[in-house]
C-alpha cells in the first residue's frame, strides 16, 4: 500500500493529510493513504532516505525542512534549484527528486486572491513581503510572476519590499522578486506595514497566535495575503478586514494548490481541485 507523508516540527496542525487523501480518492488511488509524521531536523536524513527506499511514495515538506532538504537530494527541478527551498520529494528513476510547488500556490493565491495578476489591483504600492524563510522564497519568486504578467499587459509595478531579521537573508529573498526587490531591516517592519497596499506575510508569527508588527494600523483598502492558516492564524486576516481591505485570505488557499502540484509529482494523477478543496472546507474556486 503506498504511503506518503507531510513531515515537519514541529507538525501540531496540517490540513495536508486531508487534502491528499481527498485527491487520492477522487483519482480512484484506493490503496493510496497520506500520513502526517512529526520529524525532528536531525530526522529528516533518515525520513528521505525512507522515499528512496520505496517505504514512502514520496513527501511533503514543511517548517523547518525546506531548505535543508535541498541538501539532501540528489536533483532539484525548477524552481527549486533557483530557491534553494523543496517542499515535496519523491523518486524517479532511482534518484531523489526535490521539487518546489509552493511556488505555483503563491502564484495562485496573490492572483486569484488577492487580484495582483491584471487590472483588479491598480498597482499601487507600497508591496511588503514579510519573511526570509522557505515560504518567503517562494513568495517572492511568485511575486517576479505577478511582475512578468502585469508588463506583459503594460500593467504598472511597485518595488517588493522584503523585510527580515537578517538583511543578508531579506535581500537574497528580495533578489528573486524580478529585478525589483530591495531589502529592508525588521525594524522597519512595522511602518512597512502600516504604509503597504500588499502585504504578503510569510513569517511564522501568526502560526503561534502572535501579532505582525503594524496590523493594527493597515490602510484601507490594502490586500493582505498570510501565507498560515488554521483558526490560530487568523489575526492579520482579521485586522485586515476589520481596516476595510480590498481582498485578505489566509494561506489555506495557497496550500489547496500547492498540494495539487504535489499530488502529481507524488502519484502521477491529475488532481480534482474542487474534491480538495471541498475536503478542508474552502470554496473553488476562491473570490478575489
Amino acid at each position: 500500500m503506498p504511503v506518503a507523508a507531510v513531515l515537519g516540527w514541529p507538525l501540531a496542525h496540517t490540513l495536508s493529510p486531508a487534502l491528499h487523501r481527498a485527491a487520492y480518492r477522487a483519482a480512484g488511488l484506493d490503496g493510496w493513504s497520506y500520513e502526517a509524521r512529526p520529524t525532528r531536523p536531525e530526522e529528516l536524513a533518515a525520513a528521505l532516505e525512507e522515499v528512496r527506499s520505496g517505504r514512502l511514495a514520496g513527501v511533503n515538506l514543511t517548517t523547518p525542512h525546506k531548505q535543508p532538504a535541498a541538501a539532501l537530494v540528489d536533483t532539484l527541478e525548477r524552481p527549486a534549484d533557483q530557491l534553494g527551498a523543496v517542499n515535496t520529494v519523491f523518486v524517479r528513476d532511482g534518484r531523489l527528486v526535490g521539487a518546489n510547488t509552493d511556488v505555483a500556490g503563491a502564484v495562485w493565491a496573490l492572483g486569484s486572491q488577492l487580484g495582483l495578476r491584471d487590472h483588479r489591483w491598480p498597482g499601487t504600492g507600497p508591496v511588503v513581503l514579510l519573511g526570509t524563510g522557505g515560504v518567503a522564497l517562494a513568495a517572492a519568486f511568485a511575486w517576479s510572476r505577478v511582475v512578468t504578467a502585469r508588463r506583459h499587459q503594460g500593467l504598472p509595478v511597485p518595488p517588493l519590499r522584503v523585510a527580515g531579521r537578517d538583511l543578508g537573508r531579506a535581500a537574497a529573498v528580495a533578489g528573486l522578486a524580478g529585478g525589483d526587490g530591495l531589502a529592508a531591516d525588521w525594524a522597519e517592519a512595522a511602518e512597512l506595514v502600516a504604509a503597504a497596499d500588499v502585504v504578503v506575510q510569510a513569517t511564522t508569527l501568526t502560526a503561534r497566535g502572535e501579532p505582525v508588527p503594524g496590523q493594527d494600523r493597515l490602510r484601507p483598502g490594502v490586500r493582505v495575503l498570510d501565507c498560515n492558516y488554521g483558526p490560530d492564524s487568523q489575526g492579520l486576516v482579521s485586522a485586515a478586514r476589520e481596516a476595510g481591505a480590498a481582498a485578505a485570505a489566509d494561506g489555506l488557499g495557497m496550500l489547496c494548490a500547492q498540494a495539487a502540484g504535489a499530488v502529481v509529482k507524488i502519484a502521477r494523477v491529475r488532481p480534482d481541485l474542487d474534491a480538495m478543496a471541498a475536503a478542508v472546507g474552502l470554496p473553488w474556486p476562491a473570490p478575489a
